[in-house]
């Protein structure tokens, strides 16, 4: 147990097939001790846009759950920072909720060349609002927004450091666990029985960024844990 939590390293990597049963194990003793147990595996992904000879090219998703769990599974002692996404997760849906139909249809962005500014954004989201309280739903939303954007603007260019996006966007993502009655299955069986995958695709936003040594943070910790 102790050699399979170590960083990936040559041993990991050779004893995979004869370990990759602990993954199964790990995640049911972190929903059974958790102290809010889980029942549904949550990601957070995020997705960029850079130009390349005139063209606007939209990256693949960079799943940063998963990135912080390689902290949990392969560091005996770790920082906090692998907690990040699933923090985040709660308030970008229910503040995302708070959004009335208008202004959901301002903040759905679908087309990265289509990208306002943040206070441009600010703006026809409050353009929509009734009174103080719905002004403060949309500064609450935009709270959230602006910091998971920051976070896949920072991950999304320690992945790739020869781009610079112009475009970031960020997805939420949940599926149920396979249900109690289906755990004797074999793996496709079990796979089947799971509950639908639950995704909703934020809009397209204009990039943000921390400082230079939050930055080399983000950097550092991708080219630690992949």
């Amino acid at each position: 147990m102790t050699l399979a939590a170590l960083p990936p390293n040559t041993y990991s990597e050779a004893a995979r097939p004869a370990t990759s049963y602990l993954g199964a194990y790990f995640a049911q003793n972190w929903r059974l001790f958790a102290p809010n147990p889980v029942s549904a595996d949550r990601t957070v992904r995020f997705q960029g846009a850079y130009e390349q000879d005139g063209e606007l090219v939209v990256t693949d998703w960079l799943d940063w759950t998963d990135v912080e769990l390689d902290l949990v599974r392969h560091r005996l002692v770790g920082g906090r920072a692998g907690y990040v996404t699933n923090k985040l997760y709660g308030p970008l849906g229910s503040r995302y909720g708070t959004l009335d139909t208008d202004q959901r249809e301002v903040a759905d962005v679908p087309d990265p060349e289509d990208v306002v500014s943040w206070q441009r954004l600010a703006q026809d989201l409050r353009a929509g609002s009734d009174d103080a309280l719905d002004d403060s739903q949309v500064d609450l939303y935009l709270v959230y927004d602006r910091a998971t954007t920051r976070l896949a603007t920072e991950a999304l260019e320690a992945q790739r450091p020869d781009r610079r996006l112009v475009a970031v966007r960020y997805a939420t993502r949940s599926q149920g666990v396979t249900p109690w009655e289906a755990r004797g299955e074999d793996a496709d069986g079990r796979e089947r029985a799971r509950p639908a995958v639950r995704q909703r695709i934020n809009g397209w936003r204009e990039p943000l960024r921390g400082d230079e040594a939050e930055q080399a943070s983000i950097r550092d910790f991708w080219a630690s844990h992949r």
